[in-house]
């Protein structure tokens, strides 16, 4: 019984050093079968974020036909935070070489620019675009410094943005997916797990009991 106690304010110590400091990320997707907001030419696709207080990750499917007119990836956005002066981006993992990241919404012309007020951007010079074909994954992850998780929108207003461009143009006057609200979901704190380990803890001595 001793050892189970020992045990039990173990993890009621770390649950307690964990309530304060961690938080849950935000996770969600959206479909898509073409451009989003009436817009036309774009690849179907599901677009998926992972969103917490230090990073955040954009990956896209192509569930949708991809012709010549749509096969490369130039820029993509997150834009998920109130915060006023913006995010400060430390690095970016892209799916290939020659990506930068930055703060901004995605601009007309592959960049990253205009209001930078919590966007995370990444985008590619023409060269360097990204060749997409149905059926492909592919993920972007930035990591900045940290922010106040009570800054982030609801779920529902996470923008996401992305330019697709055709391989016979890669000057990309291209089609923009532009496109706020997902389907989301939390994932437990874990602080909530360290509660749930707990429970779990006493049930042996529970049953000693009987």
């Amino acid at each position: 019984m001793k050892k189970y106690l020992v045990v039990a304010a173990v993890l009621a110590l770390a649950c307690l050093s964990f309530s304060t400091a961690a938080k849950a990320d935000t996770i969600g997707s959206l479909t898509l079968t073409n451009c989003g907001g009436g817009g036309t030419g774009c690849p179907g696709a599901t677009y998926s974020f992972d969103i917490g207080t230090t990073s955040a990750s954009l990956t896209i499917k192509i569930n949708g036909t991809v012709g010549s007119s749509n096969d490369f990836i130039t820029a993509v956005n997150l834009g998920f935070t109130s915060n006023s002066t913006g995010l400060t981006i430390t690095n970016l993992s892209a799916p290939s070489s020659g990506w930068t990241g930055a703060a901004g919404p995605v601009s007309s012309g592959g960049t990253c620019g205009g209001v930078s007020s919590g966007f995370v951007c990444a985008s590619a010079s023409p060269l360097n675009s990204l060749p997409i074909s149905t059926g492909g994954v592919y993920t972007w992850t930035w990591t900045y410094d940290p922010i106040d998780p009570t800054a982030i929108f609801s779920t529902g207003d996470v923008h996401i943005g992305t330019e697709y461009g055709p391989n016979s143009d890669r000057n990309f006057k291209g089609l923009i997916v532009s496109e706020t609200g997902a389907t989301t979901v939390s994932t437990p704190e874990p602080a909530s797990l360290m509660l749930l380990g707990l429970g779990l803890v006493g049930v042996p001595f529970l049953r000693r009991r009987k």
